[in-house]
């Protein structure tokens, strides 16, 4: 399994820059790049918004999908998914629709949010046919 990473600081200027890292590593592992970038762009400025912590941008690839993972040391505040509102909670809601998986993992001081995407032949796990 191959791994990709690099840190962020927490500046809103840091989701386009974790955003073309994602869409770049997605694009060379044969994932969807188009959904990748989305989901990145709302994992990345969740990190800076509401962690306001350095974060991590990990890519691991698998032989069939690509697992990307936003780290960063916040693991108090809690990523859910819940309805969307005119001000917030869509960024989750997308993730949920794009990814073939999505999770979050806690640790004594961090917390990760990732998302699975196939590749190759792959088929998204929320069951589109298309």
């Amino acid at each position: 399994m191959a791994i990709e990473r690099r840190r962020f600081d927490p500046r809103i200027d840091s989701v386009p820059e974790a955003r073309r890292f994602i869409r770049d590593g997605v694009a060379r592992a044969g994932g969807d790049a188009d959904a990748a970038e989305l989901m990145a762009s709302e994992l990345a400025a969740n990190a800076v918004i509401h962690a306001e912590t350095p974060f991590e941008v990990r890519l691991r690839h698998e032989p069939d999908s690509v697992r990307v993972e936003i780290v960063n040391h916040a693991p108090e505040m809690v990523a859910e998914l819940v309805v969307a509102s005119d001000e917030s909670g869509r960024g989750l809601t997308i993730v949920d629709r794009l990814a073939r998986a999505w999770g979050v993992e806690t640790g004594d001081d961090h917390k990760t949010v990732w998302f699975e995407l196939s590749t190759g032949d792959g088929e998204r796990a929320c069951g589109n046919d298309s």
